[in-house]
């Protein structure tokens, strides 16, 4: 077997996995998102932190991996720039070793594919949500249907679990300000 056929079935095999990790996490996603009526879209990409409006909060997670926004009528939550850029640099450093055949040029688009997607927030209209609330430190979200949601809940950034490092004072901050938004107390 030639070292050009090795590579392209290396390739092939990368792809297949990448392929069916994305199928297994999609598949997970949705049994657990199944039977929620609140709605969650995807923002490609969350505003500069210069760009926000008047009212508008961005607050950002105690080692500064995940950030949290009120915009609008919406909150939205994903990685903060700062990780979001770091990824980004990891991504790119190993894309420059793969530049060799058919395998190098699947895997620069596949982590083309990712660099591009990593900064897309998740998006919660207001108007699915009853109450934001600061509990055992993390912020909960209750919705109108009686269900309840605790952001970034699940999440974890370099083995850490981001739920619970919303410092007080930011978590105060960003619940008033959806509370004034939203029209309650």
């Amino acid at each position: 077997m030639s070292p050009s056929s090795r590579r392209l079935i290396a390739a092939l095999v990368r792809t297949g996995l990448v392929v069916l990790a994305l199928v297994l996490i999609s598949g997970y996603v949705m049994r657990h998102m199944s039977g929620r009526s609140h709605r969650m879209r995807v923002e490609t990409e969350a505003p500069p932190p210069n760009a926000l409006g008047p009212g508008d909060v961005r607050i950002y997670s105690a080692d500064s991996s995940v950030d949290l926004m009120l915009v609008g009528d919406k909150i939205l939550a994903g990685l903060s720039p700062k990780t979001v850029a770091e990824v980004k640099t990891k991504l790119e450093t190993s894309t420059a070793r793969d530049t060799s055949g058919l395998g190098g040029s699947i895997a620069q688009i596949v982590k083309k594919s990712v660099a591009g997607a990593i900064g897309t927030h998740a998006a919660f209209p207001l108007s699915d949500i009853r109450d934001v609330r600061y509990d055992g430190d993390q912020i909960v979200v209750e919705w109108k249907d009686g269900g309840q949601h605790q952001l970034f809940g699940g999440v974890k950034v370099s083995d850490h679990k981001v739920s619970n490092s919303f410092r007080p004072e930011d978590a105060k901050r960003f619940i008033d300000a959806v509370h004034e938004r939203m029209g309650v107390r």
